[in-house]
């Protein structure tokens, strides 16, 4: 989920990676009839048919007529090798009626384990990219996406290193607020699904020395109109210990002010909660020495409808910014999480995406 940046009259800088939305959760049940206005109308186990589908919407879609309209599709790992953990993050996205900063492909490294941290931006010529219709099919310069829903080949390469990893998912397909439509911010839809835990081996090199790598990925696929209204959000994924895997999303608009996660079971169910505002428990802001940009780097995450609190904490270092062409930046950093989910004890590792202004 990475990153584009916005700006209007109406809103700060805003990043594009995954979405959300969702004012007021109610217990009715939502009619297959109607595009809910917000996740909340969702019942807690969705039969609605899926408006996406991981098969076919992995290849790039016919654009929107509006400036801010965005194909996007990402992954971050957690994998070891030598004794190592590294977190990774692969993004590429495209806003085609852009008429500059329209292509653009990243990666993000950091150990864990040692804290070292390097990111990679490339803009790329329209010319010099492509993305096919229909099937998973990205080639550009320093960047191949190839594959399907059932198995992935991603290579990358920088000045400092490169990546090239398969991945293969193990579980099904989540759809975001169960059908994969919702409203991002302020009224404005998206579309979006994930592949939440696929298998991940390859080779990671940095500055000439060779990493095999193994561990897990989480995927997602997004597109739609970015809204000009979007003020700040944050995204959080947990793969829990259960099977259970929840996409959080906290989100600012000028309009709205949204917390919600989806939790999709191992048996392919769902359900569709409030969260708490994050904002109530976000702490030791980090600001950053390139743009000055400050990000909280903990949380007490409370999920009352799954009797969950949570304690996130950035790991590595804080500094996991990648910056932007217009001079702002957005975090994509590795997390480490713990505390009680449904009333049990957890922990785990995932990833935190949060972009746009936290010192309000």
């Amino acid at each position: 989920m990475p990153a584009i940046r916005i700006r209007s009259r109406t809103a700060t800088v805003v990043t594009i990676a995954a979405v959300l939305a969702l004012c007021t959760f109610t217990d009715s049940s939502a009619q297959a009839s109607r595009t809910p206005e917000t996740p909340a109308d969702r019942p807690a186990r969705s039969e609605i048919p899926a408006a996406v589908d991981p098969a076919a919407d992995l290849g790039r879609h016919t654009p929107g007529p509006e400036l801010t309209w965005f194909d996007s599709i990402y992954f971050t790992s957690s994998v070891k090798a030598n004794g190592q953990d590294f977190g990774l993050q692969v993004h590429t996205r495209i806003m085609p009626n852009r008429d500059e900063a329209a292509y653009r492909w990243t990666l993000s490294v950091i150990n864990k384990t040692t804290g070292w941290y390097k990111d990679y931006a490339a803009m790329v010529e329209p010319k010099d990219y492509r993305w096919s219709q229909g099937k998973l099919d990205i080639k550009a310069p320093g960047l191949s996406w190839t594959g399907d829903s059932v198995r992935q080949s991603v290579r990358v390469k920088t000045p400092w290193g490169s990546l090239d990893v398969q991945l293969a998912p193990t579980g099904p397909a989540m759809n975001y607020a169960s059908t994969g439509v919702f409203h991002l911010a302020d009224g404005v839809p998206n579309q979006e699904f994930a592949l939440p835990e696929m298998r991940t081996s390859g080779t990671l090199s940095i500055q000439g020395r060779e990493h095999k790598v193994r561990g897990t990925s989480w995927l997602d696929r997004q597109w739609g109109e970015m809204p000009r209204s979007l003020v700040r959000w944050t995204w959080m994924n947990f793969s829990m210990p259960n099977g259970d895997k929840v996409a959080l999303w906290d989100t600012v608009g000028a309009k709205s002010k949204n917390s919600w996660a989806t939790v999709l079971r191992p048996d392919g169910s769902y359900e569709v909660v409030a969260v708490e505002p994050l904002a109530k428990g976000a702490s030791r802001q980090w600001t950053s020495p390139a743009t000055g940009q400050s990000y909280p780097t903990r949380w007490r995450v409370r999920i009352p409808a799954l009797d969950t609190v949570l304690d996130v904490r950035v790991t590595g270092n804080p500094d996991q910014e990648i910056e932007t062409p217009d001079g702002s930046g957005y975090l994509e950093a590795t997390v480490a999480f713990n505390g009680m989910y449904q009333g049990k004890k957890v922990l785990g590792e995932n990833y935190v995406e949060m972009t746009g202004e936290w010192k309000s």
